[in-house]
């Protein structure tokens, strides 16, 4: 029933695998008791189909610590993005900043206040996937306007409701607790996300698809079977698609979206405003299975942003760089993607 709690026990399973902490933790009786799930350990995607053939591990990320002899340069460095760079250590990455400050756009955030007493540059990343739906306008992003950064006005006003909140009387509270609309999926998550219901999960998933084909719809097998896929990124009819026709007025739009965060941007105070966009696993191993939009291609040769771009570098590699049950790069993604942003001439 409490919400803050099956908040917590949702993000330490879903980031117990890469954890790091000390064995003390480890062995406490929360973690032997609530943290023991194969959920995420081996994919989003295994944890969506438990098909025991794509139960591989997902190997943790580098690390990139900031070195205390590094020189001061007074230049920082933001990235607004989303699942691919989050929860990752970049402190270090970059050559030539002493802060990265990362900022989740698939949460609300801002308004951005920059210290105009140091250099600020940004990097908008996107996975392709995401490209399809992005609206500045409509973006969780709080703004405001330049006036207001420069004199400090108003901006507290922006995080405050307007008119007072009506306190909830007991009966509602009553409701809200045991009438809450969640609860069965927490008892779920309670009950049932745990391994020792792996193997019974794994068999009755293997059951279904050898003979019946059944999988859950927001999964896919590559046409190799080497990995699993997010079905919405194979799906012609889903807009997140590589695969649905993607015309050019469409993209005009994508542009214009585009140079609207740029303008607006580089006037709360940044120097340079760059665009890199990952490429949807599909569209790197997956492109001949149906017809390529070529989205992010087209997207790169027509935008006015300079662009920091790993497509062709990906499509070159033999090696794997994304996970196979998952729906993100594994580690050699993200440090390809690392040395190509340390490649693009930022300041």
């Amino acid at each position: 029933m409490d919400r803050s709690f099956i908040n917590r026990l949702k993000q330490d399973r879903y980031f117990d695998h890469l954890s790091t902490d000390s064995f003390q933790y480890t062995n406490s009786l929360y973690h032997r008791l609530m943290v023991q799930s194969d959920r995420w350990r081996f994919g989003d995607l295994y944890g969506l189909c438990y098909l025991p053939q794509y139960r591989f591990e997902l190997e943790p990320y580098k690390k990139y610590f900031k070195s205390d002899t590094t020189k001061v340069t007074g230049r920082d460095l933001y990235l607004i993005g989303d699942s691919y760079l989050a929860d990752k250590q970049m402190d270090g990455a970059f050559k030539g900043f002493d802060r990265v400050i990362f900022l989740d756009d698939r949460f609300p955030f801002g308004p951005l206040v920059l210290d105009r007493s140091r250099q600020s540059y940004l990097v908008l990343e996107f996975a392709e996937r995401n490209l399809n739906e992005y609206d500045f306008d409509k973006t969780t992003e709080t703004k405001c306007l330049p006036p207001e950064l420069q004199t400090g006005q108003n901006l507290d006003l922006l995080h405050k409701p307007s008119g007072t909140v009506q306190a909830l009387s007991f009966w509602q509270r009553f409701c809200n607790i045991f009438f809450n609309k969640d609860i069965s999926r927490n008892l779920e998550t309670l009950l049932f996300e745990n391994t020792i219901f792996t193997p019974s999960k794994e068999l009755k998933a293997e059951l279904n698809y050898k003979l019946i084909g059944s999988l859950p719809k927001e999964v896919v097998i590559s046409t190799d079977q080497r990995r699993l896929l997010m079905n919405a990124t194979v799906d012609m009819t889903n807009q997140l698609s590589s695969f649905r026709k993607f015309d050019n007025m469409e993209l005009t739009v994508l542009n214009k979206n585009l140079n609207n965060a740029a303008k607006y941007y580089r006037s709360i105070g940044f120097k340079k405003i760059f665009l890199s966009v990952i490429p949807n696993p599909v569209s790197i191993y997956e492109d001949k299975r149906m017809q390529y939009n070529h989205l992010l291609e087209r997207l790169e040769k027509t935008t006015t942003l300079p662009v920091i771009s790993v497509f062709d570098d990906f499509k070159k590699t033999k090696q794997n760089l994304f996970y196979r049950s998952d729906t993100h790069w594994n580690p050699d993604g993200f440090d390809k993607w690392i040395n190509a942003v340390n490649h693009k001439k930022l300041y």
